[in-house]
């Protein structure tokens, strides 16, 4: 088991009102678990995610990602670095102008020299595997919301990402089709041992069924167990 994601004593007040939203803030995320993160509406997560991503720098502090200190990186490290995380967001964040395949071959055509026919061929197959039945040339802007939640998993899985986030991922989402996402997120957790999920989510019953070897709490602007 090695440590994919370690942040060390971490700060960030936020610029624009000197708020301090996280404050000597430490964890470990191992390889091979699965991992809930839970807060209440306005304790961080949001901000966590963008500090893992690279999107925010910590004031004060550090964040490894595969034991490099991203504190540091450029934007062209940045990108490379992302290769190795796939990210659903809560917005979901479909390109809307983009169809169905388009959307999930992206990260292939961005990140990998693979040919466009090998590329399309992943894509279809990443859409029957998240259980996608529609038309793959669809644009996504009338698609119901569960369809779009599973085409941006199946976009967050393209390039096999040692690192799964989930951000709220359950939440609009009827019973049934929170068990048959859950049930595709835990399959491809599981066919790769080194892999780490983490699902992101404001209290524990959002995370119950996600079935997490470890909870961390967002407390009193750190990371509690």
């Amino acid at each position: 088991m090695s440590k994919l994601i370690e942040i060390k004593d971490l700060y960030y007040i936020y610029p624009a009102d000197n708020n301090v939203i996280f404050e000597g803030a430490s964890a470990e995320f191992n390889s091979g678990e699965k991992i809930a993160i839970i807060g209440p509406l306005g304790s961080g997560k949001t901000t966590l995610l963008k500090l893992i991503l690279g999107l925010e720098r910590p004031t004060r502090g550090s964040i490894l990602i595969l034991g490099n200190d991203i504190g540091s990186f450029r934007r062209s490290r940045l990108d490379k670095m992302r290769r190795n995380m796939g990210v659903v967001f809560e917005d979901i964040s479909l390109i809307s102008n983009l169809k169905v395949i388009e959307n999930v071959a992206l990260p292939l055509q961005y990140h990998t020299r693979l040919a466009e026919k090998s590329i399309m061929e992943r894509a279809v197959f990443l859409l029957k595997f998240v259980g996608y039945r529609g038309d793959i040339w669809a644009l996504p802007g009338t698609l119901p919301f569960y369809t779009k939640k599973i085409v941006a998993i199946a976009r967050a899985m393209a390039l096999e990402p040692a690192i799964m986030i989930y951000d709220r991922l359950l939440e609009g989402l009827d019973s049934l089709q929170s068990v048959q996402v859950l049930r595709f997120v835990d399959e491809f957790h599981k066919q790769k041992t080194q892999r780490l999920s983490i699902m992101v989510a404001n209290d524990e019953r959002d995370v119950k069924d996600f079935a997490p070897d470890r909870i961390l709490r967002i407390d009193n602007r750190r990371l509690i167990k």
